[in-house]
């Protein structure tokens, strides 16, 4: 195994996994840390969607391409990460591979309040009420289905998703849909966050795991599947 990304915003994912430049990832939120991202389009040269409705994330998207614009020279206004500029410096990403998507992932198509941090340095933001605090912005929010039709996607590699609190009903869609990327890594947000007194954590992993996916790494409920 392998982590790829920032000690923050990577991932624990098999080393040589079956990528390649045709495969498809789909990265639900961006927020100001795409550095796994960089590290897997370099490394296997594949396509990345990035998907968040953000104004900060989508600023951060442009702010790598300066960067390597640049040779490497910008500077990052953003909050970024310590180790960010280790991570990412020695990568070559090709961003005509990259595609943004400015909406939120959701199990319909709608529009949603999105809650903002209290701190308004912090750029994640969350679909579910509770989670942070009462101010919010409205935004655009679709279902995997819905996107991957819109960009005639027909299958999934491996999706990220770090979407604050609606990865459990993103999921329920998504399978509900007969969906089954190869790869999926998810952070749990929101039994860590001790915001699922339903327990609907337990049981969309459950269900993952009927469903063919099996956990490679388990890291502090930020868990890598593959589906078998």
């Amino acid at each position: 195994m392998e982590k790829l990304g920032t000690n923050y915003g990577g991932w624990i994912i098999p080393k040589n996994m079956k990528l390649n430049e045709n495969s498809i990832i789909y990265s639900g939120g961006v927020g100001e840390d795409i550095s796994f991202d960089i590290k897997l389009q370099t490394k296997y040269g594949c396509n990345i969607i990035l998907i968040d409705p953000t104004e900060k994330a989508r600023k951060h998207f442009i702010e790598n391409k300066l960067y390597y614009n640049s040779n490497k020279q910008y500077k990052f206004k953003g909050n970024i990460q310590n180790d960010y500029y280790s991570q990412i410096q020695n990568e070559n990403p090709n961003f005509n591979k990259f595609m943004y998507v400015n909406k939120g992932l959701w199990n319909t198509k709608t529009t949603l309040k999105f809650y903002k941090q209290s701190n308004p340095d912090y750029v994640s933001q969350s679909l579910i009420n509770g989670m942070f605090s009462t101010n919010y912005d409205v935004v655009d929010v679709d279902n995997i289905k819905n996107i991957m039709s819109d960009l005639s996607h027909n299958r999934i590699d491996l999706l990220k998703l770090d979407i604050e609190g609606a990865e459990n009903i993103v999921l329920e869609q998504m399978l509900d849909d007969n969906i089954y990327p190869k790869y999926v890594c998810i952070e749990f947000d929101l039994i860590l966050k001790r915001k699922d007194p339903d327990n609907t954590t337990k049981k969309i992993i459950n269900r993952m795991l009927k469903e063919g996916y099996t956990i490679f790494v388990n890291d502090n409920m930020n868990i890598t599947f593959e589906y078998l």
